[in-house]
């Protein structure tokens, strides 16, 4: 699906990553102790740094700060703020939706609705599609989006087919009314649904018997590299093989499009920001393209690791600082199947500040003190449940 917008603009971003940097030359025991074979797949798929919160840090979390450090930076009055929308597929909250929370947090008005919006890689390019929307339809003036995800939680850090890839991360994008010109292309191909999915993260194998519990601890499977682990809630199907055609085949042809749609060529577009899957997907999708090296960064994916929806605004944020950003094409990819391109212009916002989470956190965010412990946690709400019986 094609779509133009008049009337608005994103008119400033912030990102917040982790502190923590887990390096692969520091997991040398997944390897052997082997530096070169390290080396031959830094070569091949990127890894090399990523960033990853402690276990009590949740997307939530991320997201606050991220809109935090945006709202006092440029001043944005909090009153002003028509929609908030939280794109998240790792939700601290199933009901109500986590973005509740958040208006909670960021102290917003009564007459500014919010929601959450399950989306995976793609999830920042959808973001803005539905924050444009509500812009161009005259509902609204001011959306804050934020985007949050923590995919590093529950892998184990043994099975190197998930565990070098993912990193963390918080984004919010500041969208107003304005007057550039902004084009999207969508692609949902929903026949690859199964391709990418967590089947067990939900209603459709809840089950209140504690044996079919119990079955999924109990049942193993083994991964192409020969180890074994078992299911659980966490638990990530892929089909390697249909994502890589998927990427290759569909995404290329998105872009190809979309450059069509808008009656540009190669030579225009400044930088092609793709979601950062691996750095073997990313040079080869630009290669399809037929965008040069340089136009294709993956130096985020390199430097923070796969921060799924994150990962479009990490990579701009990462851009030369001479960039003119006047036209980025920026494309995201994953679970749905989807792909999701946008052109964009960009050019007034000089530089995206890209901030480290704790930092940040102990200046802008009052954290409750029963989100760092479990046990604190399950206190807090058997004394508010105690508390409802009694009244």
């Amino acid at each position: 699906m094609f779509a133009v917008f008049k009337k608005c603009e994103i008119s400033s971003m912030s990102v917040v990553i982790p502190q923590k940097e887990i390096n692969i030359y520091d997991e040398l025991q997944y390897y052997e102790n082997s530096i070169k074979k390290v080396d031959r797949v830094r070569k091949i798929a990127g890894f090399h740094k990523r960033r990853v919160i402690d276990s009590n840090t949740t997307s939530a979390d991320l997201a606050i700060v991220a809109a935090e450090t945006l709202i006092r930076d440029k001043n944005i009055d909090r009153n002003k703020i028509d929609f908030l929308i939280f794109v998240v597929q790792s939700p601290d909250y199933i009901a109500p939706s986590t973005s509740y929370y958040i208006h909670s947090k960021l102290g917003l008005s009564q007459s500014c609705p919010c929601t959450d919006i399950n989306q995976g890689c793609a999830g920042w390019v959808y973001g803005v599609f539905m924050a444009y929307s509500l812009i161009e339809s005259g509902i609204c003036k001011n959306v804050l989006l934020l985007c949050a995800d923590t995919p590093s939680k529950g892998i184990d850090v043994s099975n190197r087919y998930t565990a070098p890839i993912f990193g963390d991360g918080g984004v919010a994008t500041f969208i107003q009314s304005g007057s550039k010109e902004t084009y999207f292309n969508i692609d949902t191909l929903s026949d690859g649904f199964e391709y990418l999915v967590s089947p067990f993260s939900a209603n459709r194998f809840y089950d209140t018997d504690a044996f079919f519990r119990e079955k999924l601890k109990k049942t193993s499977y083994k991964t192409e590299y020969g180890n074994k682990y078992f299911l659980n809630i966490d638990s990530s199907y892929m089909d390697g093989m249909e994502v890589f055609n998927f990427t290759i085949n569909v995404v290329p042809k998105n872009i190809k499009a979309l450059l069509e749609y808008t009656k540009n060529d190669i030579d225009d577009i400044e930088y092609l920001c793709l979601h950062q899957a691996n750095k073997q997907i990313i040079t080869e999708v630009g290669r399809m393209c037929g965008f040069s090296e340089d136009k294709v960064p993956y130096y985020a994916f390199e430097n923070f690791g796969n921060n799924t929806m994150c990962s479009i605004p990490t990579t701009i944020a990462t851009l030369p600082e001479n960039s003119k950003k006047d036209k980025l094409l920026c494309s995201g990819f994953g679970n749905g199947l989807v792909c999701a391109s946008v052109l964009l212009d960009i050019s007034h916002i000089k530089k995206i500040p890209l901030y480290e989470y704790e930092e940040m956190k102990d200046k802008y965010y009052d954290f409750p003190a029963h989100f760092n412990d479990k046990n604190l946690y399950i206190q807090y709400w058997q004394d508010k449940f105690n508390k409802s019986k009694e009244n």
